[in-house]
């Protein structure tokens, strides 16, 4: 008789649908035979209740109506009391949550993912996207933010010593986290790409926005927010380049109209384009039709930045695309190592500029290309879900039975 599968529920308070780093472990653990939900929420309105994507599902619960009007309120009351009920929606949105494994994504979730295993005897797993409570700047955080973010951080303290195994995006953030809590630094599962060459494209990016094909485009994939990003600096850049060379953002965010008047008041209507995101599994394949991806990163913002290290760079590698990056710790390392792009100063437009000349040179830039074949063999997510396979065959099949999966 076919013993049942093992269940996992992975709890993030996103969307999920733009989340490649939730649908890659989901899609992963689904493929050897884990039977995946993911709880998220919806905090457009727009997403679909319960969603069936590639062998596994996602539940998605909605905010509360009075949570929605709060978010077009101002003053701090406001803010917290929306941020408590966002957090109490979704407490009682996470008692849904069963399984042999509670993989809790991020701080915000991982009181509800403790819970959630103590309820069901599970394996608890507690994946950091990002040094939660260092992700904002000093300068925007009141008194009472501030005050939350150091609770929230005692709590991450008491809670990750009880984690049957913590994951983290980068070697610098492992080694942070280890340090700040004293324990065994967590394992780096780093979010590689993989490439989509099989997928059919929804579209080619230089038609839709009549970028001829002599012309050169610089893509940046992300959030459009106003800390973490040098994105005004990236359109200053445009004013030094040369009149065939492109920017194309992918992505959304409250900077958006900030941008575009930047845009218009510097003449770049014709060079400069906004586009909404991708899906994750088009993405790829969208911007390999660019010829140099953006990977600016200001890191002096938090330490969450300065220690990043973001999808962005995972996706160019993967689409063969060399990168101007900044030179933070971890980016460096694999810019430097691999050798596929030019570093610069993020907050220097000039420089900036210089880095993209530098890596679009006829003498430069055939190598950084010819570069990226051994970091897209080396850095690829078939590669490094391995890690994420070893992990719950240490954690949940072997203690379980001395035979393979099924």
């Amino acid at each position: 008789m076919k013993p049942d599968p093992f269940k996992v529920s992975m709890l993030v308070t996103n969307e999920v649908t733009f989340d490649s780093r939730v649908l890659r472990e989901a899609r992963t653990l689904s493929s050897l035979g884990f039977e995946v939900c993911i709880l998220g929420m919806d905090r457009s309105g727009d997403s679909l209740p319960v969603e069936e994507v590639e062998g596994f599902r996602i539940f998605r619960c909605q905010e509360w109506r009075l949570v929605r009007w709060l978010r077009t309120r101002r003053g701090m009351s406001s803010n917290l009391l929306r941020k408590g009920l966002t957090a109490l929606r979704y407490f009682l949105f996470s008692l849904r949550a069963r399984g042999d494994v509670i993989h809790a994504h991020d701080l915000d979730t991982l009181p509800f993912g403790f819970l959630a295993a103590r309820r069901c005897k599970a394996k608890l797993i507690y994946d950091s996207h990002e040094i939660y409570t260092e992700q904002w700047p000093s300068d925007r955080r009141s008194k009472s933010f501030s005050f939350v973010l150091r609770m929230m951080e005692h709590l991450e303290s008491l809670l990750i010593r009880r984690a049957d195994a913590t994951l983290c995006v980068s070697p610098s953030i492992a080694a942070h986290l280890g340090a700040r809590y004293r324990i065994p630094p967590p394992m780096v599962l780093r979010n590689c790409a993989e490439p989509n060459v099989d997928r059919p494209r929804p579209f080619h990016l230089r038609d839709l926005v009549h970028i001829q094909a002599r012309d050169r485009i610089v893509v940046h994939t992300g959030s459009l927010v106003p800390f973490g990003r040098s994105l005004k600096e990236l359109i200053l850049a445009f004013r030094k380049l040369a009149s065939n060379c492109h920017l194309v953002f992918l992505g959304e965010g409250s900077m958006k109209k900030e941008l575009q008047e930047l845009v218009r008041e510097e003449g770049l209507e014709d060079r400069v384009h906004f586009l909404k995101p991708v899906p994750p599994q088009d993405l790829v394949g969208t911007i390999a039709e660019a010829d140099l991806a953006a990977v600016i990163i200001r890191g002096g913002d938090c330490r969450s930045y300065l220690y990043s290290l973001p999808n962005k760079l995972f996706e160019a590698i993967a689409a063969g695309l060399p990168v101007v990056a900044s030179g933070l710790p971890d980016i460096r390392d694999i810019v430097e190592a691999y050798e596929i792009g030019i570093l610069c100063h993020p907050e220097d437009p000039q420089d900036i500029a210089r880095a993209i000349e530098e890596a679009l040179a006829p003498d430069r830039y055939p190598t950084l290309k010819a570069n990226l074949e051994r970091a897209q063999r080396e850095l690829s997510w078939e590669r490094e879900s391995r890690k994420l396979s070893r992990l719950y065959q240490t954690l949940v099949i072997e203690p379980e039975s001395s035979g393979p999966l099924s």
